[in-house]
């Protein structure tokens, strides 16, 4: 939550842990079965625990289509290697509200996204099954201006840079597939020292909660994510990761992110 992406990875979880699925329908429905081309590889990044003594996963992000600045693709593996996890993104309809597939492998859970633009009024389609149940349940949302879809968050930060950077805080109405619904959240910018795991120069931003959510504590514990100044690409991430544990359980993480 992510990615330029990964932000929309993870501020995903944050919200409500929303990853899931059946593993076989999901799987043929997809081209998750075929190797990604290792020259499209964008960005790795690595998931530590939040006190750096260990590595949890790695993220391996690629970008297959040329005319993107962005992936499309995610492999979600454990430090042995083994792919645990995966997710593609379609940026064709909405750049900020993406169609999203994604699946974990250890619990079958999914979650699928598809923008409804030929309707109206126009809507998100939502398809969502955590880690411990069997039910697949569907839902939509309406489509509105300032909803941000998963790696949608990438490029909305990339729309409202020169507002973040100068201090404005900025809104949006961010989808979050368990809820069936949206939350409202405030992005802004605040001390480089909150961003100190990447020794470089770094852009770093945060994001809680916005209106009556943070007033009742919603979403409590901040989102942390530093941006390089001069590519505006994520360098570092800190918070829930949307991938929960192999015990199932959410885990806050310390992401740091390389690029090729």
């Amino acid at each position: 939550m992510s990615t330029p992406l990964l932000m929309t990875t993870h501020l995903l979880a944050l919200i409500l842990m929303a990853i899931s699925g059946v593993q076989t329908v999901y799987a043929n429905n997809t081209d998750f079965g075929n190797q990604p081309d290792s020259s499209t590889l964008w960005a790795t990044g690595t998931a530590w625990a939040p006190d750096k003594s260990r590595v949890l996963y790695q993220e391996f992000h690629y970008a297959e289509d040329p005319a993107l600045d962005l992936p499309t693709r995610v492999q979600y593996r454990t430090p042995d290697g083994e792919l645990f996890a995966e997710k593609s993104m379609d940026y064709s309809s909405i750049l900020t509200a993406p169609q999203i597939r994604q699946i974990d492998y250890r619990n079958s859970a999914r979650i699928e996204t598809r923008p409804l633009t030929d309707v109206r009024p126009p809507s998100i389609e939502i398809g969502f099954q955590p880690h411990d149940s069997n039910r697949f349940v569907q839902a939509k949302v309406p489509l509105r201006d300032d909803l941000v879809v998963d790696a949608g968050f990438d490029p909305f930060i990339r729309a409202n840079w020169d507002r973040l950077t100068a201090g404005r805080a900025v809104s949006a109405h961010f989808l979050v597939p368990a809820r069936q619904d949206t939350v409202r959240v405030n992005l802004s910018s605040t001390d480089q020292r909150n961003c100190s795991a990447v020794q470089a120069a770094l852009s770093c931003f945060v994001i809680r909660p916005a209106g009556l959510l943070r007033v009742v504590g919603f979403l409590v514990d901040p989102i942390y994510i530093g941006y390089e100044q001069d590519s505006r690409r994520l360098a570092m991430f800190s918070g829930l990761s949307n991938l929960r544990d192999d015990a199932g359980e959410p885990q806050n993480v310390l992401i740091t992110y390389e690029y090729h």
